[in-house]
């Protein structure tokens, strides 16, 4: 049976601000979906309640038949990992331990990785292109470089879905592009990718699904055709926005 991660009337508040209202989504294995809208719409906090690290009491997420609010975080990083957006580490890790730590939630009390745990580390190094990075500090790296090995720790653990806070905050042109392919390979061989990002045009050239959150709320959900439309979009940021097909029949996102 498929495993689904299903998102039911979610509400979500600090103290008094209400900050999700009646959030209904399902994500699936295999399938690319981003997250769009302004600053404060309420991206982040949905990822959190996705990944357990905040519980609501107003409304439910299944992870298969399972309420999220039922399981143990551990038993949550089995099935879903996330790369958050900021992450500092007071101790002096390198990079290959940072990303050996990926497989903790498999390990018992004491027990420490094999040496195929090392060697799958390096692999997924590599296959991200930092291996050369793997003895340097993690707290000497450039912002760009943190990002990448957060993912590799991430890929390390193994689950079924994959949740990310704005990867590409940090990465330059060429990078932001290299890492939206891999991640789409990724949903291609079976992982559900769930990513909050800002650049609608990342997400029409990526996606196969798209929900765009304003004001703690999902205005618009479904395929990129559907979803990326001038009306849409305008009403999320709040400017005019124009949404322009080039020679290639690839869509553009422009700001009026």
């Amino acid at each position: 049976m498929e495993l689904i991660l299903k998102i039911e009337q979610l509400s979500f508040a600090y103290r008094k601000n209400l900050v999700l209202s009646g959030i209904n989504l399902a994500l699936k294995p295999g399938e690319f979906t981003c997250l769009l809208g302004p600053n404060a719409s309420g991206k982040t906090t949905l990822l959190k309640c996705l990944n357990g690290i905040y519980r609501s009491k107003q409304g439910k997420i299944y992870l298969g038949q399972r309420a999220i609010g039922e399981m143990k975080q551990g038993e949550i990083a089995r099935y879903i990992s996330m790369v958050p957006q900021e992450h500092a580490v007071i101790f002096a890790y390198r990079v290959f331990e940072i990303v050996l730590m990926g497989i903790t939630p498999y390990l018992s009390l004491g027990q420490l990785p094999d040496r195929a745990s090392e060697e799958r580390a390096e692999r997924i190094l590599g296959k991200m292109g930092i291996l050369h990075l793997a003895r340097r500090y993690y707290n000497c790296l450039s912002g760009g470089e943190r990002q990448l090995v957060l993912i590799a720790r991430a890929l390390m653990q193994e689950t079924t879905f994959l949740v990310m806070d704005e990867p590409t905050a940090h990465l330059d042109f060429k990078n932001r592009y290299l890492l939206m392919k891999e991640l789409k390979k990724l949903a291609r061989a079976g992982k559900g990718v769930i990513v909050a990002l800002h650049d609608p045009n990342l997400a029409q050239c990526f996606a196969d699904r798209i929900a765009v959150l304003k004001e703690g709320k999902i205005i618009a959900g479904g395929n990129p055709a559907e979803v990326l439309t001038t009306e849409v979009l305008s009403a999320a940021y709040g400017i005019g926005i124009r949404v322009n097909a080039n020679n290639r029949g690839i869509e553009v996102v422009l700001p009026e």
